[in-house]
């Protein structure tokens, strides 16, 4: 089988990590040795009481935020030179493949790899398994040069040196992927291959307490992503239920490279 390189940064979830749960389900598990929690110091015994056959990695600080554990892994997969990996969140439901417009309920392994797969051939440099509620629709593969989320694919061939924004508490994978793309590489999303979380800030733990349920955090992320890649590309929107968010322009990116560098 293809080797996957994954991890899970996680926080405040060590007696409710869905994923690792649903790993478990699976016979050869332990089999994958390369699948590792990435816990901050305090939570590590806590972690491992709860998933004592896990593989950790530790945080160097506490409370630095999610871009900082992303930064961390990445700099950890180039030290380790693994040629790609995987950053998955540490709430997801289950692993879905479509088959026209149904979409069936599969082994975490065979939706990683079978993406894997088509992004290496096809040379995405940072890609994605798409949402369950919109996978079933789709007409096409690749949604290339847009959003990847909560299962992340990184090629470190094509993103070496490329590291996330530490001043971002919140649309974190949002700004690498305009990174990316901006660098000249590709983003994808596999509509093939989906998944299922809840929905943001609604399950404890994770950046539900020091980042959805704070009052500001979500502007604020919103305000620094208008300020780095300017109106034409984030535009602050407000929705209906008063949340603020951030509406990309993706297809602007590269018709800006002038005005971005």
């Amino acid at each position: 089988m293809s080797e996957l390189n994954i991890f899970i940064a996680t926080k405040g979830r060590y007696d409710n990590c869905k994923t690792v749960q649903l790993f478990k389900e699976y016979s050869n598990y332990n089999n994958l040795r390369n699948i590792f929690l990435v816990v901050e110091p305090r939570e590590l015994a806590l972690y491992k009481k709860n998933y004592p056959d896990q593989q950790y990695l530790i945080l160097p600080e506490e409370n630095k935020g999610l871009a900082f554990a992303r930064n961390f892994i990445k700099r950890y997969s180039e030290i380790e030179k693994m040629p790609n990996y995987w950053v998955l969140d540490d709430d997801i439901s289950y692993f879905y493949n479509r088959e026209g417009k149904k979409l069936n309920r599969v082994k975490f392994d065979e939706a990683l790899i079978d993406s894997q797969r088509y992004f290496i051939s096809n040379e995405v440099a940072c890609g994605g398994l798409e949402y369950r509620q919109f996978a079933w629709s789709s007409k096409k593969r690749g949604i290339y040069n847009s959003f990847c989320d909560c299962v992340v694919f990184i090629d470190n061939n094509l993103t070496y040196g490329l590291y996330y924004n530490e001043k971002l508490k919140l649309k974190i994978d949002r700004d690498y992927c305009i990174k990316v793309i901006s660098s000249g590489q590709k983003t994808c999303r596999d509509t093939m291959n989906a998944f299922s979380v809840p929905p943001n800030g609604s399950n404890k733990g994770g950046l539900k307490e020091i980042a959805y349920d704070k009052k500001n955090v979500e502007l604020n992320a919103c305000k620094i992503m208008v300020e780095i890649w300017g109106e034409n590309i984030c535009q602050h929107i407000e929705k209906k239920d008063g949340r603020n968010d951030l509406k990309i322009h993706w297809k602007n990116i590269n018709n800006n490279q002038t005005k971005l560098f």
